[in-house]
């Protein structure tokens, strides 16, 4: 009941959002903007956006291997497809579930999947990071955000990568956590496998490849609503849009990344009207269309893997 209750809670927040873009774009104008919108761009996104995800499932099946976690393809592409439900939680810390699923799957201990998530989640961030240093010839100010998001990153590995300091946190940690102990030690173990330089530097090129799909798909947005701008500053609206809602911890970084994207549409020339309506379609063909296609993926086999238990049941009668 909580869990759907907070699920109807971030639906509710997402109709109050854009029912105040609506507002601002000015609803009249917007209608009439959306109906001079050519909607075949809106299913080109919906192809670039799961070309993303099967990117990003490459990298994903890679950092589990690493971790010593191994699943046959149709039980991978479930976990990794059912995690894109968690989309819209804050900064995607929902996708954690995948360690569950990956649990009821084999068996494998949270303390290998959890890392996984995690350094699959910062090398998403890194790569949106990479695409959104080629705007910086457009918009200065926006290289502070990505520098300090970088030093975060170096920050982290640091930690990883010295003995020093992680086996003196992992000693401070065994006297707090008592028989979990073993699973800090595990995953630190898991980090240091998944974050070797030359791995994560060649994930993260592969993130922002992955993420730059996307991109070109917000490109195409515009060209829908007959306006132009340059690929390489669709690019980098698009990249920054995304991780000032990542890291906004807002579900869904929900009115942040649309705020940023008609904000910066603006800020380039566009009417507010026609940088709302591409806001709201970039994000129905991205985030929304992402969500949905978890949630489907999740219900589908949960239901297959209903009837076959309910076949072997009644074999066995």
């Amino acid at each position: 009941m909580e869990k759907n209750s907070k699920v109807w809670l971030i639906v509710l927040f997402a109709v109050v959002v854009y029912l105040l873009m609506g507002i601002y774009g000015d609803f009249g104008k917007l209608s009439l903007a959306m109906k001079d919108f050519r909607w075949t761009f809106l299913f080109v996104l919906f192809i670039l956006t799961t070309i993303n995800y099967l990117f990003r499932f490459l990298k994903w099946d890679f950092f589990l291997k690493k971790a010593g976690v191994y699943l046959n393809l149709k039980d991978n592409l479930f976990v990794f497809f059912s995690g894109l439900s968690m989309i819209i939680t804050p900064g995607k810390i929902g996708e954690i579930w995948k360690g569950w699923l990956i649990k009821d799957i084999n068996g494998a201990e949270l303390s290998k999947t959890v890392p996984v998530v995690i350094v699959e989640r910062i090398t998403d961030v890194l790569g949106l990071a990479i695409l959104a240093l080629f705007g910086i010839l457009y918009y200065k100010e926006g290289i502070y955000f990505i520098l300090a998001l970088f030093l975060i990153f170096l920050g982290f590995l640091a930690t990883v990568k010295s003995k020093t300091i992680s086996n003196r946190i992992i000693s401070m940690l065994e006297h707090k956590m008592g028989k979990y102990a073993e699973n800090i030690k595990t995953m630190h173990k898991t980090f240091e496998n998944t974050m070797e330089t030359k791995g994560l530097i060649g994930m993260s090129l592969m993130s922002a490849f992955a993420w730059f799909f996307e991109c070109i798909g917000m490109y195409l947005v515009i060209l829908g609503f007959k306006e132009s701008i340059d690929i390489t500053l669709a690019t980098f609206i698009f990249s920054f849009a995304s991780l000032t809602g990542a890291v906004s911890m807002i579900p869904g970084g929900l009115g942040v990344a649309e705020a940023t994207i008609s904000g910066l549409l603006q800020f380039f020339g566009l009417t507010p009207t026609l940088s709302v309506g591409i806001a709201i379609i970039v994000r129905s063909g991205t985030l929304w269309y992402g969500a949905i296609m978890g949630l489907s993926v999740y219900l589908l086999f949960k239901r297959e893997k209903g009837d076959k238990k309910k076949q072997r049941v009644t074999t066995l009668k």
